[in-house]
């Protein structure tokens, strides 16, 4: 039986919203190598706050998740992807010649959960960047949505009840769509 191909996982929420705790829960159950824009950042510029220029920074998620690729390791990416089109221009890109499937998690955690999980966090964002990221993916055309290409689209309320519960149920529906 042939190797399974490696999967792409992509969150997708505003600053605040659980994904960094997500990607911890979810790395081992998928299992997947999590790549994180701010260890990336803090690596190249020495603090994660630093939103230092795309084109630098890009370069090096994409290398990260080659490198993850070439290994056979699943990746999870944990990074806002609140525009389309940086969702886009992470799925579209081959790898190989082969393009990854992706599943989406799009974590839905209300704004005002977010506003107090960043007052709670080390490292705050400013809230007018959380409610403008949160609006952004509330609205077409950054709304998140199967057709852009994945495999899944998961949508999660880390602020919800039973949160184990909503995990196993979307890693079922993983399981579901693999060939």
């Amino acid at each position: 039986m042939p190797e399974p191909r490696p999967q792409g996982h992509l969150l997708i929420g505003p600053p605040g919203s659980g994904k960094s705790t997500l990607a911890a829960i979810l790395a081992p159950l998928l299992p997947a190598r999590v790549i994180a824009n701010d260890v990336l950042r803090e690596q190249l510029w020495g603090e994660a706050n630093v939103q230092g220029p795309w084109s630098e920074l890009e370069p090096h998620l994409h290398g990260a998740i080659d490198r993850a690729i070439a290994d056979g390791d699943n990746v999870l990416v944990d990074a806002t992807h609140a525009q389309l089109n940086w969702r886009q221009g992470l799925m579209q890109r081959s790898m190989g010649g082969q393009h990854l499937p992706w599943t989406g998690w799009w974590l839905q955690t209300p704004l005002n959960q977010c506003l107090v999980w960043n007052r709670s966090r080390q490292r705050c964002v400013p809230e007018a960047v959380i409610r403008a990221m949160h609006m952004s993916l509330n609205s077409p055309p950054n709304r998140p949505d199967l057709s852009e290409g994945f495999t899944s689209l998961i949508r999660l309320n880390p602020a919800g009840p039973q949160l184990s519960d909503q995990i196993n149920r979307a890693l079922q529906t993983i399981l579901d769509a693999l060939p």
